[in-house]
């Protein structure tokens, strides 16, 4: 019977049945994988970092190991954050296939999160873009050089990059050269670049959720109001 040792986090509890639960979890070794664990939930937390080892051939391997390593505690919006983050990775993620880099950039933005002083929005587009990539969108393909700063651009998940049409510049998904420059060039900071960014990623991560619904934005303040977007991180 295959036994692995490594490290990981817990993206999400789950209740199974007598008393045991289910952890999906971002491992080093294999990426997102799900385990069935006997014993307190309590034990079980997410934004810990955790020694693991478990053993099973099937989908479901049984976890022999779970020892914390280090842990950050989040509150309020950072909480929510965390959760997002989480989501992401459980639902975006594929199974048992380990992404190299994927979880160092995981774990950076997980303790990024505990720290009061930094700043929730150029964090969350980094770990999306992160994400991203691992799911073959081709951001850092940009020719940079080539963007002028006031030009509109739309970027189509899974074709690229392109010039926006007239009737596109003043609706729809639209990003400025200058937003693009920013974002794959170390930071957004004007007020339009950070909005332009964030709904180019959300809106490729939508298209690759593909219907399913991210629940931990509904956490972020003005989630039940009209002007969420301008409110969550």
């Amino acid at each position: 019977m295959n036994r692995v040792h490594t490290t990981g986090f817990i993206l999400h509890v789950r209740p199974y049945r007598d008393n045991s639960h289910i952890l999906d979890l971002l491992t080093e070794a294999e990426g997102r994988t799900a385990c069935l664990f006997r014993g307190r939930s309590q034990k079980a937390r997410s934004f810990a970092r955790y020694e693991l080892a478990w053993q099973g051939r099937g989908e479901l391997k049984t976890l022999s190991l779970l020892e914390e390593q280090s842990a950050v505690v989040l509150a309020a919006q950072r909480l929510a954050c965390g959760f997002y983050v989480n989501e992401l990775a459980l639902k975006l993620l594929p199974s048992q296939i380990p992404l190299e880099g994927f979880f160092e950039d995981y774990a950076h933005t997980v303790a990024a999160l505990a720290r009061p002083d930094e700043d929730l929005e150029p964090l969350l587009r980094g770990y999306e873009r992160s994400l991203l990539h691992y799911l073959g969108e081709g951001l850092e393909s940009i020719d940079l050089a080539a963007l002028e700063p006031e030009d509109c651009y739309v970027y189509e998940a899974q074709r690229g990059l392109r010039l926006a049409g007239p009737g596109e510049r003043s609706r729809g998904p639209c990003v400025h050269g200058e937003t693009l420059r920013e974002l794959l060039g170390g930071g957004v900071q004007t007020p339009r670049g950070r909005q332009e960014a964030k709904r180019l990623l959300r809106g490729l991560l939508d298209h690759h959720l593909q219907g399913r619904r991210i629940m931990s934005r509904a956490l972020f303040p003005g989630a039940a109001g009209q002007r969420q977007e301008n409110q969550e991180p």
